[in-house]
């Protein structure tokens, strides 16, 4: 199992979780001739692609869903309690090519995939953990805070694929942005700060945590720099040294991400 992200920010996301036989992609809100662009410079064509998993129905998780659905015929599996609002943004698809899950797992090709309720300012917003053998990834963005229950859920994770979307004081002195707008994003619906990305990292690396990636930063409240300094230099106050108990990578809002290859130490 493979994990890479094709683009992570508040304008568009995309992750792909892959193997030689089963080919995901957790969101697709970005342009489609971008996923088409970035899959097939990964020598995969864009009508392999098994499955869209859906997080939840905002423009920046579902632009090209259905798209994709339409030109490629990609199945496309979504919450139960956010169906009606995910599927009304996909436009004119087949019916038959949309899964409804549940809070069971369930499976597409060699992957078993976990869906978890997260908390976010839509009608539901889920996470993903999705294993291969004895191998297991976990994907969570766009989350106001991480509970005990999603921290079970990511419990046992190789890799996470976590949030990381702003520094509080850099939110908040912010000029350009309304009180309205900050206290959004700093509720428990909004988006999950650096410090309370890093506090979920330092309980996770008790349970087999080798390696994060940093997603969904905003340009405006964020920096990579800022982002993974605060997050080491509070790991290393908890005795958990970044480069050697854990690695920490940084998605990119736009770019083909690092690949991670899922074995049993992260390469």
């Amino acid at each position: 199992m493979k994990v890479v992200t094709l683009a992570s920010s508040s304008k568009g996301n995309c992750i792909l979780v892959f193997n030689e036989n089963t080919k995901i992609l957790i969101d697709a809100g970005i342009k489609l001739a971008e996923i088409n662009a970035k899959l097939k410079a990964l020598n995969i064509e864009p009508g392999e692609i098994n499955a869209i998993l859906v997080t939840h129905e905002h423009s920046d998780h579902v632009k090209s869903v259905g798209a994709m659905c339409r030109k490629f015929g990609t199945r496309v599996y979504v919450f139960n309690e956010a169906k009606q609002e995910i599927v009304k943004t996909f436009g004119n698809v087949d019916e038959f090519k949309i899964v409804e899950t549940f809070l069971v797992p369930f499976q597409i090709g060699e992957f078993i995939i976990k869906p978890f309720k997260v908390p976010h300012d839509s009608k539901c917003c889920v996470g993903y953990s999705i294993s291969e053998n004895d191998k297991k990834i976990s994907i969570a963005t766009d989350i106001g805070f991480v509970s005990g229950e999603i921290l079970s859920e990511l419990k046992g994770s190789l890799l996470v694929v976590l949030e990381s979307n702003h520094d509080e004081q850099m939110l908040i002195d912010n000029p350009n942005y309304p009180a309205i707008l900050k206290n959004r994003i700093l509720s428990n619906h909004g988006h999950l700060s650096n410090i309370n990305c890093a506090k979920a990292i330092e309980y996770l690396c008790g349970f087999g945590l080798k390696q994060v990636v940093c997603a969904h930063l905003s340009e405006e409240n964020n920096t990579p720099s800022l982002c993974f300094n605060t997050i080491k230099k509070y790991l290393f106050n908890k005795n958990i040294i970044v480069g050697e108990n854990v690695k920490v990578d940084i998605a990119s809002p736009n770019k083909i991400g690092t690949i991670f290859n899922i074995v049993s130490s992260i390469n």
